[in-house]
């Protein structure tokens, strides 16, 4: 087990690695500080701070370790740093070697398992308003001023699973598998869009709508799809995290290696936004050609590319190295025909 370093916002949850360690009972783990901060680990709930008592290591200092034998009756023990509650994992104890389980006693452990893979902040019963709308657009229809439909520049970012109708067909006989997945990068996502000020649109099964831009106060556009990319990265990296785990799970059940990754399609330009539907039901989201742009975008994006237009190039000020790619032949983008380039993002460019 690592204590990997971590320079975040400590009100951030973050997991040690790797998240989810598997053991036999009895079976002993150790724990190594590659952090600067000092870390003591006890078993509980790090979200209330309420300690069990299964496992409690004295301080572990920068570059040291701590090993402890497991010897508990416990399927699962999640546990987290007194010191530092945020960071958290959990110890899964198997009732014997993992290569001579069947897959119906596998199946059987998860399900015993998988409610202490999620944190209990993500299980709060919401208003239906607030489980149907983004919270940036709840608190926009509370102000009776505001216009309900409008023309507005903003960034649109489509993401979406490579490969993941071949995770679906793979796993179809274990359909709660590919919805605690979901649940999970979905929950790892949304934060990741409002830290830079974006709204949720919609989901659309493994897919994200997002937009940015939107509560801006300042009459700069460019802000809007500099946030867009700095949380399309953010979103990529965190991503891994949670590849990592589930791939290990998924293979623990069908001894297959399933192949994902996070693709992503930005766009930037006037559309419409607000409140259209019917009279049963209405929808907040956005409209026009430079959403179905984006779309396209993400169409085109290949296994963890970021792609964006050269509408949305204008407007980051050279913030991220990019690499340009010329449109030839019947690669054109349908329905765009006339765009002869786009842009794949590389990172954040660095000051010199």
């Amino acid at each position: 087990m690592i204590i990997p370093r971590h320079e975040g916002d400590p009100r951030d949850v973050y997991y040690l690695e790797p998240r989810i360690v598997k053991i036999i009972k009895g079976q002993s783990i150790t724990w190594i500080n590659h952090d600067t901060k000092v870390h003591k680990l006890t078993s509980g709930d790090g979200h209330s701070s309420l300690p069990t008592g299964f496992l409690q290591t004295d301080d572990i200092l920068p570059g040291h370790l701590t090993t402890m034998n497991i010897d508990s009756n416990q399927l699962s023990i999640p546990y987290y740093c007194s010191i530092h509650p945020a960071e958290r994992g959990l110890i899964a104890i198997l009732p014997k070697d993992e290569g001579q389980m069947t897959t119906d006693e596998r199946l059987e452990f998860l399900a015993a398992v998988s409610p202490t893979l999620f944190d209990r902040e993500n299980q709060k019963i919401l208003t239906r308003l607030q489980r149907q709308l983004d919270s940036s657009v709840v608190e926009y229809l509370s102000n009776p001023h505001a216009p309900l439909i409008q023309n507005k520049i903003l960034t649109i970012v489509f993401w979406d699973i490579s490969h993941f109708s071949i995770l679906s067909e793979k796993l179809k006989r274990y359909p709660e598998m590919v919805a605690m997945f979901l649940n999970e990068y979905l929950t790892m996502a949304i934060p990741i869009i409002h830290e830079y000020g974006g709204v949720v649109d919609k989901f659309m099964g493994d897919g994200i709508l997002a937009y940015f831009g939107f509560t801006e106060h300042s009459d700069d556009e460019s802000n809007g799809a500099i946030d867009a990319i700095f949380a399309a990265l953010k979103l990529k990296k965190s991503f891994q995290t949670v590849k990592r785990d589930w791939t290990d799970i998924w293979k623990s059940i069908i001894n297959s290696d399933i192949d994902i990754d996070i693709k992503c399609g930005i766009n930037t330009g006037n559309v419409m936004v607000g409140l259209t539907g019917s009279i049963e039901r209405d929808q907040f989201s956005v409209i026009g050609t430079h959403v179905n742009l984006a779309s396209r975008l993400e169409g085109i994006a290949q296994n963890d590319q970021i792609v964006i237009s050269s509408y949305t190039l204008a407007k980051i000020k050279g913030k991220f190295d990019v690499e340009t790619v010329r449109i030839t032949g019947d690669e054109k983008i349908k329905s765009f025909e006339n765009i002869s380039k786009y842009h794949k993002v590389l990172g954040q460019r660095q000051e010199n």
